[in-house]
Formats: structure tokens, C-alpha cells, sequence
């Protein structure tokens, strides 16, 4: 009779229950402010009524501003092209995916949940490392008009 190895047992049970709540996690919301309300947006819904075109790569979307910053969803299927923001300090929340966001040189792996500040005038780019579009949060604090991107090499 050939002996069992609970201990082998129970991690693949543990393994197998983690999976199955993993895959029954809902998606990721954002609280966004409307006038006096907070709109509690599933990240699914932004992204069925703001879709990344077939052939483009980058998508920003504007979800908001106040007097002092703005916040932003960006879709990137492949990579940003190196550059700067001159006058803009961001910080930025991956929603969806994995990659590298490269800052002032440096790789950094970011998944689901990672956060990143970038100081004005700091280089930096992200590069998708998954099949489907990287989903991010950007907030750019004074309030970003699109204009401010200076490329690198």
C-alpha cells in the first residue's frame, strides 16, 4: 500500500481553494466624485464605455478633476515611448496586468495593486508584459491638460 503525503495533500488543497477565490474576486472599483456624490464604478464598466480601439496602443481618459489635480484611466497594450512631464508630479495605481515601468533608468515589476509616484521632470515609461492591455489610474497633481509630455531618448 503506498503512503500518502498529507502534508503535499493539504497544500494542493490549499492551493485549489485559492484559485477558486481568486477567480470568484470582483473587479476592481474607483470611488470617482460627482458634484456632492461618490459613484462607486466598477473598472469593467469604465472600460466597456471607453475602449482601447483595436489598432491604437495608448488610451487616456480623463475621469475627472478638482482645483488642484486631475486623474486619469490609461490603457497601454504594448509600451509608452520614454518621456517626462515637466510640470506634473503623478502618481500611478495598476488596475489590470503586469509590466515594467522603467523610472529614470530603473526597472521596477509592477502588478495588480502597485502604486508609483513620479516626480516632475523624472524620465520614465511603462512596458506591458501580458497579453491584454495594462489598465492604470494616473492622478497628476497641478491638473494635467495632455500638453505636458516631453520625449526622451
Amino acid at each position: 500500500m503506498k503512503s500518502v503525503d498529507l502534508n503535499a495533500v493539504k497544500r494542493a488543497a490549499a492551493v485549489a481553494l485559492l484559485c477558486t477565490l481568486m477567480s470568484c474576486a470582483s473587479p476592481p472599483h474607483l470611488l470617482l466624485p460627482d458634484e456632492e456624490v461618490w459613484n462607486r464604478t466598477e473598472l469593467t464598466s469604465l472600460l466597456a464605455a471607453q475602449p482601447l480601439a483595436a489598432g491604437d496602443n495608448i488610451r487616456t481618459s480623463v475621469l475627472g478633476r478638482t482645483e488642484s489635480l486631475s486623474y486619469h484611466l490609461v490603457q497601454i497594450r504594448d509600451r509608452e515611448r520614454p518621456h517626462l512631464h515637466a510640470s506634473h508630479d503623478a502618481s500611478v495605481t495598476l488596475m489590470r496586468g503586469s509590466g515594467e515601468l522603467y523610472i529614470a533608468g530603473q526597472p521596477h515589476a509592477m502588478s495588480v495593486g502597485d502604486v508609483a509616484v513620479i516626480r516632475r521632470g523624472t524620465p520614465h515609461y511603462f512596458v506591458n508584459s501580458g497579453n491584454e492591455p495594462a489598465v492604470a489610474f494616473a492622478a497628476f497633481v497641478p491638473p494635467y491638460d495632455g500638453t505636458d509630455v516631453v520625449p526622451v531618448d
